[in-house]
């Protein structure tokens, strides 16, 4: 008898071990699809796989590039990947739309991304100055759906903008050239701007959305399907990742190092600086000071779905905006 209760005292010992041990645990792949091309912005991410965060945990994570939030939301949905990195607009304006069974699990940015740039020679220095200009633009991207709402309230018409259909990947050399006078983007666009900028001798200035809407801009989503299916595999992958954001914000310098090391080509002087922008937008806010990091705040999440509905031409209150999120699964 003492000696079945010792092998299975010393059976326990060994499972425990096995099951602590970072390079025994067995390890859930999972994917990660990112919300558009790699750059620094999303050092945090690739520094949590280098730096082992997701492997403690036992999660085997690959990290694709994004076609856009729309797009991200949708193969979310579908079941391409576990999780996604999508801008909230984009999450909430699928889900009352077509039903798109997908909701955030922790927040990112904590305050829009969303800009328009101009050369600082241009003459524009502020939303009004935009009038008899033109401004180049993706369509369907968050930063024209929510620009007739920031002119309105920035008083400008828009009538008197001359948009311009654009693809994203051409918004710099439009600029720096001056075939726009200005260009829709993400604040973290702004030092790869800068850089090109710079080689033509010229300066940036970035207009901020954030001016005139305080909003969320991009979260951590995934399906209901994956939150029904593996809460244990959400709740780790939630906490290593908030764990590489911290990370991130703390080493921003190694966190690019991981990156490009994982990302090969990548400009560390452009690309690479977009880290210190992607900080900003997720630490540096009212939000951000008070709460954990990928926290939702009750009312800047009603005050991003009022935007959003406005925006869109939605019924706000036929939509409660919590219906959008769900905080089971952060630390």
């Amino acid at each position: 008898m003492f000696r079945r209760t010792l092998l299975r005292s010393a059976l326990a010992s060994l499972a425990a071990t096995i099951l602590f041990s970072g390079h025994a645990v067995a390890q859930d792949r999972a994917t990660l699809i990112l919300d558009w091309v790699p750059d620094g912005s999303y050092a945090a991410f690739y520094a949590g796989v280098d730096q082992g965060f997701y492997e403690e945990v036992g999660i085997d994570l690959t990290i694709e590039r994004g076609f856009g939030s729309s797009d991200t939301v949708t193969k979310i949905a579908t079941g391409v990947a576990e999780f996604g990195i999508a801008d909230i607009g984009a999450l909430m304006a699928g889900s009352v739309r077509a039903e798109t069974p997908v909701k955030a699990i922790a927040s990112i940015y904590t305050r829009p991304p969303h800009s328009i740039f101009v050369l600082e020679d241009s003459g524009i220095e502020s939303f009004k100055d935009l009038e008899g200009r033109s401004l180049a633009g993706a369509p369907g991207s968050g930063v024209r759906v929510f620009l007739p709402l920031v002119l309105d309230r920035e008083g400008v018409d828009i009538d008197k903008i001359e948009l311009v259909n654009a693809e994203p990947a051409t918004m710099g050399p439009l600029l720096v050239s001056g075939q726009a006078d200005a260009v829709t983007g993400f604040l973290t666009n702004k030092p790869r701007f800068d850089v090109m900028a710079a080689e033509q001798g010229k300066a940036v200035r970035v207009l901020e959305f954030a001016d005139a809407i305080q909003i969320y801009g991009n979260a951590l989503v995934a399906s209901e399907a994956t939150l029904e299916s593996s809460p244990d595999l959400t709740k780790r992958f939630v906490a290593a990742t908030m764990k590489a954001l911290e990370f991130g914000r703390d080493n921003p310098e190694d966190a690019v190092a991981s990156m490009m090391k994982m990302v090969p080509g990548l400009n560390p002087e452009g690309d690479g600086a977009a880290i210190l922008v992607h900080n900003f937008l997720t630490f540096e806010s009212d939000v951000a000071a008070r709460l954990p990091v990928g926290s939702f705040d009750a009312e800047q999440l009603k005050e991003t779905w009022e935007v959003v509905a406005e925006a869109q031409g939605f019924d706000a209150a036929a939509v409660d905006p919590e219906s959008f999120v769900t905080r089971d699964f952060l630390p």
